[in-house]
């Protein structure tokens, strides 16, 4: 349910901004664009109210709005989940095959924060309020659908003495005239007093039985009014589309921008019937036409209106305006209206291509930043390669000493330029370098690495040297032992941040983190659980644009073992040792062909 409940938040959002954005296009042209294309608009917002889905296109207005957006509330989707299913991880024999997942849960206790094992009453408050928010979600809806259910039930009731409209003369001629093919019953009552439309699968006419008792001339023409509006309704299928539009703004009530859009939708739909009323008049019925809508207006006293689901006359002071101004559109006017309805259509219906495609979930490129806490500095770069043709992963370590710029003060290497950029800017910097094209990014901080590997109940790996190093700016103390041991995830964050003892720097301490690496795939490397879970459970905390398919396929073969076919395959990344700037590297241009190939 809370999948359910989340997902309509996100497309209640989503239809909001589409409704926004025809209402500024519906008051800008105002009666330049004929009421059709406008009730056409709201099509769209129905659309986006009904269906969780589209198709992609370049041309959407979302933009990194609804990848945002997507992205928000898969989070928020997950955090009643966080507390059972990492206590469930953690606790039981699914803890030890957590290693090896570039993803981050708060595991540990924050400022201000949770946890993943957390405290039972955090998760408990936190399971309440979304608890609420559902029950009152769900309570919203039963109210507006009963409501509204009751009370066209008893207007469809108060009309079982309505007797059958007998001038069948006057019903075929306004059948003919708006070419309303099938017949429609019409009723007259006595306790009608404004005329409506009222069935949703066999749609039928009610009149006042006053109107219809008087035989002169003038009745007959406003009869003769009434009927053609009413056709046109059920010509059009409105007595579908309105209770369908109802029926979503019931699910969607929470958004007052919606309601505002419904209003609208309302008159729009009117004033559209009334332009074809007036299309199939003669010009000097127009003005009686309006002195219908006047005189249906006055005598109206409530009475059929009960109901959202049945039509009937409202607006009135505005639809006589539009009435008495209307002329009808030329053909530059119709032709420009038609062109705003497809581009709103393309730009409002449409995801982005990025987001609705999956941004190449057969292959893709992800670049992994991991800052030290507290620090916006990365101290292990990754770019992980995703192949689904071959079915493997590539792994690079990116060297953090890489040059990508002009070097000022550690400006100009990887690190430095990450620390002073976002995560995109990175992403294409990188790219341009390396000569490929990275499609995602994922940042976290080595807290994460930490907790993931207590989690998974440490890694058995041989340390090569004694470690030892401290850092109060940086608050990193470091005093390892050397040879085979189980590293916990305090050992294990000395052992690959440890790079001042090693001759050759940053290079060295690449070649340990990558067996690292191999020693926790190879111990950790089959989960129990099923990827998506994995992804959604780890990465709220988590900074990426990554996609839950590309990320749930990559995690399903990080989590599978070579030996059963999953290959990860480490690349190196060819640089050479700048001897003027020690420890400043350049990629190798000679050998940069490489990479291209691999990622």
């Amino acid at each position: 349910m809370a999948d359910v409940f989340f997902t309509v938040v996100n497309m209640s959002i989503t239809a909001g901004f589409a409704a926004l954005i025809i209402i500024l296009i519906r008051g800008s042209l105002g009666r330049l664009q004929p009421q059709i294309f406008s009730y056409g608009l709201w099509m769209i917002v129905l659309y986006r109210m009904v269906f969780p889905f589209s198709f992609p296109s370049i041309f959407s207005v979302f933009g990194d709005m609804k990848r945002s957006l997507d992205t928000y509330t898969t989070a928020l989707k997950d955090i009643p989940l966080r507390g059972i299913v990492n206590q469930e991880l953690l606790a039981g024999s699914q803890a030890q095959e957590l290693m090896g997942f570039p993803m981050k849960e708060t595991l540990a206790e924050g400022a201000g924060g949770m946890g993943a094992i957390g405290n039972a009453a955090s998760s408990a408050s936190i399971d309440s309020i979304f608890i609420a928010l559902m029950v009152l979600w769900i309570t919203g809806i039963l109210i507006l659908v009963v409501y509204n259910g009751i009370s066209y039930v008893r207007l469809c009731r108060s009309l079982a003495t309505a007797t059958l409209f007998e001038r069948s003369e006057l019903t075929e001629e306004c059948r003919t005239l708006v070419r309303l093919g099938g017949s429609v019953r019409v009723y007259e009552s006595e306790k009608v007093e404004t005329p409506f439309v009222y069935g949703i699968f066999s749609p039928k006419v009610a009149l006042p039985a006053l109107i219809c008792q008087n035989h002169d001339a003038e009745s007959r023409e406003r009869l003769k009014h009434i009927l053609l509006h009413e056709f046109y309704h059920i010509k059009r299928r409105d007595y579908f589309v309105k209770p369908l539009t109802f029926l979503a703004l019931c699910i969607h009530w929470f958004n007052p921008v919606l309601w505002v859009a419904f209003r609208l939708f309302d008159k729009d739909m009117e004033m559209s019937c009334d332009e074809g009323v007036v299309k199939v008049l003669r010009t000097e019925e127009k003005e009686d036409y309006a002195v219908t809508l006047l005189n249906m207006a006055l005598a109206a006293s409530g009475r059929g209106r009960q109901s959202v689901l049945a039509f009937h006359a409202n607006d009135v002071k505005e639809r006589v305006k539009h009435i008495v101004a209307y002329k009808k559109p030329g053909r530059a006017a119709v032709v420009l209206s038609a062109a705003i309805l497809i581009l709103c259509a393309v730009g409002l219906l449409s995801n982005p291509a990025s987001l609705a495609t999956g941004m190449k979930v057969d292959q893709a490129n992800v670049l992994v930043l991991c800052n030290a806490e507290g620090s916006q500095i990365p101290d292990t770069i990754l770019l992980l390669g995703y192949d689904a043709d071959r079915e493997g992963i590539n792994v690079a370590f990116v060297p953090r000493d890489l040059l990508v710029g002009e070097e000022l003060n550690g400006a100009g290497r990887l690190s430095g330029y990450a620390a002073n950029n976002p995560p995109e800017a990175v992403v294409k910097k990188l790219g341009e370098i390396l000569g490929i094209e990275i499609n995602h990014y994922v940042r976290f901080d080595t807290g994460v690495f930490r907790d993931l590997v207590d989690a998974a109940g440490g890694v058995e790996f041989d340390v090569p040297t004694r470690m030892m190093y401290d850092d109060p700016n940086q608050n990193l103390h470091i005093d390892l032992q050397a040879g085979k041991q189980i590293l916990d995830g305090k050992k294990a964050e000395m052992l690959v941040r440890f790079r001042k003892g090693y001759k050759e720097g940053d290079l060295a301490r690449i070649g340990v983190q990558k067996a690292f690496l191999e020693a926790a795939l190879a111990q950790k490397g089959e989960l129990n659980l099923p990827a998506d879970t994995v992804y959604r459970v780890l990465s709220s905390g988590m900074e990426t644009d990554l996609d839950i398919k590309t990320a749930t396929s990559m995690i399903s073969l990080l989590q599978k073992p070579a030996s059963k076919g999953g290959p990860v395959n480490f690349v190196e990344i060819p640089v050479v040792v700048d001897n003027d700037s020690p420890w400043t590297l350049h990629l190798d241009q000679e050998k940069a062909g490489m990479i291209s190939d691999s990622f």
